[in-house]
């Protein structure tokens, strides 16, 4: 069964109080691995990069990175 997302849906997801919350949450993890780098006190480095590209990526996905992701026929 496919999931169906309207764009409509979409944009009030992004100003959805709790949506503001997990993006600022992310946000600030992502912050606090960046100067954990800088400060040298990271094992894995490239983990710690992989982690900040992730968080990256989910803050700025966008309507059409949704819709893509959840077509029954998407190919990864």
């Amino acid at each position: 069964m496919a999931i169906v997302l309207t764009e409509q849906e979409y944009q009030d997801w992004l100003v959805h109080p709790a949506t503001k919350c997990l993006f600022k949450a992310l946000t600030n993890d992502r912050e606090f691995i960046k100067e954990q780098l800088i400060r040298g006190n990271i094992n894995n480095e490239e983990e710690a990069k992989g982690r900040c590209n992730a968080v990256l990526n989910i803050i700025n996905i966008g309507y059409e990175d949704l819709v893509e992701g959840v077509r029954e026929d998407a190919k990864y």
